[in-house]
């Protein structure tokens, strides 16, 4: 039986984990919904995912109980897209400063692009982008760009040789 190419979306407790499954669908890749406690052992076993998506949610990184993740996927040389909360976990698991937004956002806001990167290949160098953060990164981890910045907030980052990229909105 042939493997399906798959991107795998950890969830992290986002109201649009099943929206960001469909739209993958809709552009003829198949998605597959895991739980944020997936292993990197478990992802490392499967040929077949091409891509993680680490999905927002309610949590906050900087509590002691928050949802974790298993940091070694980020060093399983597979694609990875984190969302909000996503972007803000795997900021602070690689070294960089997470800290409560001194003005939150919520809803839409003007996000420019000012980096260009595989990631931004397709988007106007500005364009309407959906937040919803009350924490924000204030100083990216070590050997990420900014690549796109909001009028409160760095809104999209890329490690580009590690082939990750976070976005602060939602796609």
């Amino acid at each position: 039986m042939p493997t399906t190419d798959k991107i795998v979306i950890l969830d992290f407790g986002s109201q649009t984990v099943q929206l960001i499954a469909r739209r993958i669908r809709e552009i003829g890749l198949y998605s597959e919904i895991l739980p944020y406690h997936t292993s990197a052992a478990t992802l490392a076993s499967d040929p077949s995912i091409k891509g993680i998506i680490l999905s927002g949610g309610p949590d906050s990184v900087l509590t002691d109980d928050r949802l974790d993740m298993d940091e070694l996927i980020l060093d399983l040389g597979i694609p990875i897209c984190g969302i909000c909360y996503g972007m803000q976990l795997i900021h602070k698991k690689m070294g960089g400063t997470i800290a409560r937004a001194v003005h939150s956002e919520y809803g839409k806001t003007e996000c420019t692009i000012h980096t260009a990167s595989k990631i931004t290949a397709n988007i106007p160098s500005s364009h309407t982008v959906w937040m919803s953060h009350g924490d924000q990164v204030i100083t990216p981890a070590p050997g990420f760009q900014v690549l796109g910045v909001t009028p409160e907030a760095i809104a999209l980052s890329g490690h580009l040789e590690k082939n990750i990229y976070t976005m602060q909105f939602h796609p």
